[in-house]
């Protein structure tokens, strides 16, 4: 595989039609960002920050540098790599883990409780949360019972990934935020380091290889059970972001620290954050996410002790602990996409700049997208906008976004809501 190293990455770039220069600076002059697909007026604040904070400014303090904080999910990839590696796991059945610790991780922290509204059955009932989990605990006991892997079509995987997929939909849209997390990272549970990164990249390159899309994932009317017949849609698709890459490749350059915190598994995100093959190559202790207990060298169900579960305020504890607090001051720039990012975006005074990936989000992203839309023509924004076609996955050359199953380019939206 060619290692996407910056140089590289920009003419594969021109290849794809995307059309980038590959700038050069002189000595104690700050770097600039390739145009590629980045929105012209967010480019150049950027640059401007860096700038006026970076290595080439003469009030730049080797001993302060400055930091910035990305999300990963759908803000430096398009796409969500910890959901693709659940339908990754599940379509293979590449689970590791006894039938008894799966009924464990799929019951641990989850309330009784009937799903209702948009989680019912296809024939519109209500689904108790004990009835699809025994659903759940038939299905994984009778496949990891067999001794060779299911077939692609075999009624039973059909049903499990199908009542998988509902069950964490269902968890993340009703439960608290962090238990959704534990969830979904609990289905990994089994898996030694080296498996878990092996399988993380093989998600990662099928994925990548895979349209941007939504197909709907549904049980087979032979496999009803307990909790009836069920379908949810899933996302297809993750698409590297180079804007993204090289925005990180120039920071460092100019002596400002590139760090990531996700509200995935740590160790999932790492595989792609670090891997000089996908273009971020960026250093493993710069990674924070979600921690589990590794008990005997296998990912278990516990969580990390003292460490926050890195979603919402949780992320701004992490931030504080693992960065803030022992630097004594808050990042500079800050970037995301979603509700899950709002308090890392606003609640650091020193953070001087927001960039949000546009995905047309109301809930609180959306006050901050509004709040930038509102700002464009102001000299010295808190916040700016980046367009993302959501049909392709590839950045767009405005702030205005294209949602999925469209053509038409928006600004802002109060229609979708996005909370990873």
């Amino acid at each position: 595989m060619t290692v996407l190293t910056r140089r590289n990455m920009l003419a594969a770039s021109i290849a794809a039609g995307i059309s980038p220069s590959l700038p050069a600076w002189a000595e104690g002059c700050a770097p600039v960002l390739a145009p590629l697909k980045w929105a012209p007026r967010t480019r150049r604040m950027i640059e401007r920050l860096i700038a006026t904070y970076g290595s080439a400014s003469p009030s730049y303090n080797p001993a302060r540098r400055p930091y910035a904080v990305f999300d990963w999910d759908n803000t430096c990839i398009a796409g969500d790599c910890e959901e693709s590696l659940l339908h990754y796991t599940a379509n293979h059945f590449a689970f590791a883990m006894s039938a008894e610790t799966f009924a464990q991780a799929t019951a641990r922290d989850v309330p009784a409780h009937t799903f209702t509204g948009p989680f019912r059955t296809v024939c519109e009932q209500n689904v108790r949360f004990k009835d699809l989990h025994a659903d759940l605990c038939a299905d994984y006991a009778l496949l990891s019972a067999r001794s060779m892997p299911p077939a692609p079509t075999d009624p039973v995987l059909l049903s499990l990934r199908a009542k998988l997929v509902f069950a964490y939909d269902a968890i993340n849209a009703t439960c608290n935020g962090d238990i959704a997390c534990r969830w979904i990272i609990r289905l990994l549970a089994g898996h030694d380091a080296a498996g878990l990164a092996a399988l993380a990249r093989a998600s990662n390159r099928w994925h990548l290889a895979q349209g941007m899309g939504q197909e709907t994932w549904i049980t087979p009317a032979t496999r009803s059970g307990q909790a009836g017949i069920v379908a949810r849609p899933i996302q297809t698709g993750l698409r590297l972001t180079p804007e993204i890459a090289d925005l990180q490749w120039v920071l460092r350059q100019a002596g400002i620290d590139v760090h990531v915190c996700s509200a995935s598994l740590e160790d999932v995100v790492a595989v792609f954050a670090t891997d000089p093959d996908y273009g971020y190559d960026l250093p493993r202790q710069n990674v924070l996410g979600v921690r589990m207990d590794w008990p005997g060298g296998r990912l278990g169900l516990d969580a990390a002790p003292n460490w926050p579960v890195t979603y919402r305020a949780g992320k701004v504890r992490a931030i504080r602990q693992a960065l803030a607090g022992p630097r004594g001051y808050g990042p500079l720039v800050v970037c995301g996409d979603s509700d899950g990012d709002y308090a890392m975006l606003t609640e650091f005074p020193d953070t001087r700049l927001g960039l949000v990936v546009n995905r047309l989000s109301s809930g609180l992203i959306g006050t901050i997208a509004s709040l930038a839309a509102a700002q464009l023509s102001a000299p010295q924004p808190r916040f700016v906008l980046q367009g993302r076609d959501e049909n392709t996955g590839e950045w767009r050359p405005s702030e205005q976004s294209i949602p999925l199953g469209s053509r038409l380019p928006t600004l802002v939206a109060h229609s979708w809501n996005h909370t990873d």
